[in-house]
């Protein structure tokens, strides 16, 4: 799977642990290890995976394999492409290509290239492309064998988490706190839905603040209100908190891709 990312541009492919989406890299459905920035010039996460996994090993020695090496570590230019093309926010990445000025040339080229405006002339009514990419994501969860969707709640009680877990037992859960959780964080985990605690007002601001952000944009919100009726701004559903997690496993289901 690596080397057919690297070598070959590979553009869909899927593994038992790895798949490719367009220029993406991603293990385990979700932790995006590598991106491609042209022919020959990728940028590979420089972080550990929470994942036991030694994909960006794996990734170093295919690259050394075809002649590139690392030029350079947080790029300023790297930024802005995982922003604005796979929503992802700050995180240290390492440029791979054959030497430094050719992996700065491509960056340059990616992170100027004008996604909007063409030479070619446009007649009539243009549909948008809608950025989500929630079915795609889950096809490939399942083609790899994994749980077809993952699910973050933020600022759950330790009780309710557990017995959530036990009701979504298919399903990949992260449980994180407010403090741990900023909203600019969904853009890392790529989840298929999100839980909050919105019962007060911390939650109910966390989910307007996920809403400015690119990778909340198109996200599922299941909201805890009390009597669980009315969801708070921003939010697709309201789940009640009086009644037991197992009981909002349904709903849940039902906004996972």
């Amino acid at each position: 799977m690596i080397d057919a990312f690297l070598k070959d541009g590979t553009k869909r492919a899927f593994g038992p642990t790895l798949h490719v989406e367009a220029d993406s890299l991603i293990l385990n459905g979700w932790w995006h290890a590598a991106l491609r920035i042209a022919d020959g010039v990728f940028v590979v996460r420089n972080e550990d995976p929470r994942e036991d996994s030694s994909v960006l090993v794996d990734i170093a020695g295919a690259a050394r394999r075809i002649g590139l090496s690392e030029v350079a570590v947080d790029h300023p230019l790297i930024q802005p492409i995982t922003y604005t093309q796979i929503s992802l926010g700050q995180l240290s990445w390492a440029l791979w290509a054959v030497d430094f000025s050719t992996g700065d040339a491509a960056l340059t080229v990616k992170a100027t290239a004008d996604s909007f405006l063409s030479d070619v002339p446009v007649t009539g009514y243009v549909e948008p492309v809608s950025a989500d990419f929630s079915a795609e994501l889950g096809g490939a969860r399942r083609v790899a064998g994994l749980p077809t969707a993952l699910v973050v709640t933020v600022g759950l009680e330790e009780q309710q988490a557990k017995e959530l877990d036990a009701a979504l037992d298919d399903v990949r859960m992260e449980h994180r706190s407010f403090a741990e959780f900023p909203a600019s964080a969904c853009g890392a985990l790529i989840p298929g839905a999100i839980v909050v605690d919105a019962t007060e007002a911390t939650g109910r601001e966390f989910i307007m603040e996920l809403r400015t952000e690119a990778c909340g944009r198109f996200l599922p919100v299941m909201a805890l209100v009390e009597g669980g009726m009315h969801p708070p701004h921003g939010a697709d559903e309201a789940l009640d908190p009086a009644l037991p997690p197992a009981a909002w496993a349904a709903p849940i289901r039902a906004v996972l891709p």
